[in-house]
């Protein structure tokens, strides 16, 4: 029984060397996020809130612009399996093609419709002591800086996915690294106006995030260029646009999972819009619990972008009877990561909410509402575990079933009704919201078992 949930020597040296750069460049990015959103913090709570609600705002993009790469990637880890080294460039192509398109959208919705997308999350009846006023007009400054920072954030996301479909998981680590440090450093600079430098309150944190993201950018783009080992980035300069045929056969196979992500996103965004309308002290709370829980929850999401890596290069390469047979383990790994998460999460709560300097309330719902998140994370990596294994296999309409659709109907529909419905208070929904994930657990098991995800993609 052991054995089947256990890996030997030889499976978690693969595993470890593949995901623990992932790992630690989501560990960096999110604890300088938390640096970031504790630095913010010390600013007014209406300069706080409005930076909260346009991060909601990004959040989706970003999860767009994964989408439009992860798709791809997962015809590109096979073909480096089967090694296409001509099915990896159109795949390139095809990431390139549909990211500039998301990154065209993005600025045009933001940019037309900012007041709009602001008084989604602010409820007149909930309003506390910010004025909403305030909150539209920090949170539209912050908005209209990061703007900017959408290119370099696309073409990262493509040469950092090209790279790590070829088990190059180091310079997109540290590519990040030098992003997040020198995003930390502008950022105490810009935002209190240290050593000189401006005092710009939000707006500093904005520019200190865009300058950031054109270095990082800059840093994986040399690299991939420069490197005769990955020569294969340079077929946009010989022709930008897939052929017709890789195009058909990409788009069928992925643009579920870019819809998958833009509703998974706008799904997690419209728990936190439910979640407004207890007030904006809890909006404020919720950013707290957010940048804690992200901190080491993405953890999870990290190693399964890992172990998505490893079994497409064993599908792509036939070996579909090892793949299945690793699933099990792969599973149990990601349990033993939550439970440690877990432990993790508990002990640094009092000295991180200890940072901020909130109103005592805020601070007492963050707290609370930490602590159940936690005791959650168990369960979503094991979920989350679930979905990279079924993914890995090109079964996207699944993962599209199990990811969004769960999301948005069933978490975020029950979870709607006892915020309208109920006088429940934010605590009893917030657990009743996070533990519907029970559901993905049990379905995911099943799946996964069945081993319908085996399967090498054409």
């Amino acid at each position: 029984m052991l054995k089947k949930i256990i890996g030997n020597r030889h499976f978690y040296k693969t595993l470890l060397i593949v995901c623990i750069p992932i790992v630690l460049s989501q560990l960096i990015t999110q604890f300088v996020g938390l640096l970031d959103n504790l630095m913010v913090g010390q600013l007014t709570p209406a300069e706080y809130n409005g930076v909260a609600i346009a991060n909601q705002f990004m959040f989706v993009f970003n999860l767009a612009v994964f989408g439009a790469t992860a798709g791809p990637s997962i015809f590109a880890t096979q073909y480096h399996g089967a090694k296409n080294i001509e099915g990896v460039k159109e795949t390139i192509r095809y990431k390139w093609l549909i990211s500039l398109m998301i990154l065209l959208i993005g600025i045009f919705v933001f940019t037309l419709f900012d007041d709009s997308l602001f008084k989604l999350f602010i409820h007149e009846e909930n309003l506390d002591s910010v004025n909403p006023e305030d909150v539209i007009k920090y949170g539209k400054e912050y908005l209209s800086i990061m703007i900017f920072g959408l290119f370099p954030f696309v073409i990262t996301e493509i040469y950092s996915t090209n790279l790590r479909e070829a088990k190059q998981t180091f310079i997109p680590m540290l590519s990040n690294i030098i992003a997040v440090v020198l995003n930390m450093v502008l950022n105490y600079l810009l935002i209190f106006g240290n050593f000189g430098f401006p005092h710009l309150g939000v707006k500093g944190a904005a520019i200190a995030t865009v300058i950031s993201r054109f270095i990082g950018c800059a840093v994986v783009v040399i690299y991939a260029h420069c490197n005769k080992k990955y020569s294969f980035v340079n077929c946009i300069f010989k022709r930008f646009i897939p052929t017709k045929t890789s195009f058909i056969n990409i788009f069928k196979g992925s643009y579920l999972l870019l819809i998958n992500e833009f509703l998974w996103s706008f799904g997690m965004t419209l728990l936190n819009y439910c979640f407004s309308f207890k007030g904006l002290e809890v909006v404020a709370a919720m950013n707290i619990v957010s940048t804690v829980s992200n901190l080491f929850g993405l953890l999870g999401t990290s190693v399964g972008i890992g172990i998505s890596v490893i079994l497409g290069q064993q599908l792509g390469s036939n070996k579909l009877k090892e793949a299945k047979e690793d699933s099990d383990k792969y599973i149990f790994f990601a349990v033993i990561l939550g439970l440690f998460i877990t432990v993790i999460m508990f002990f640094i709560k009092d000295p991180i909410l200890s940072l901020y300097k909130f109103d005592n309330n805020i601070l007492d719902i963050a707290s609370t509402l930490i602590i159940i998140s936690s005791s959650m994370v168990v369960i979503r990596t094991y979920s989350i575990t679930c979905y990279f294994i079924i993914r890995s296999g090109g079964k996207i309409f699944i993962t599209f079933l199990f990811d969004s659709v769960f999301t948005i109907v069933i978490r975020f529909g029950i979870t709607f009704l006892f915020v309208k419905l109920t006088d429940l208070n934010i605590f009893y929904i917030y657990f009743i919201s996070e533990f519907l994930e029970v559901i993905k657990i049990i379905i995911g098991t099943i799946l996964v078992k069945k081993g319908i995800w085996v399967n090498k993609l054409d």
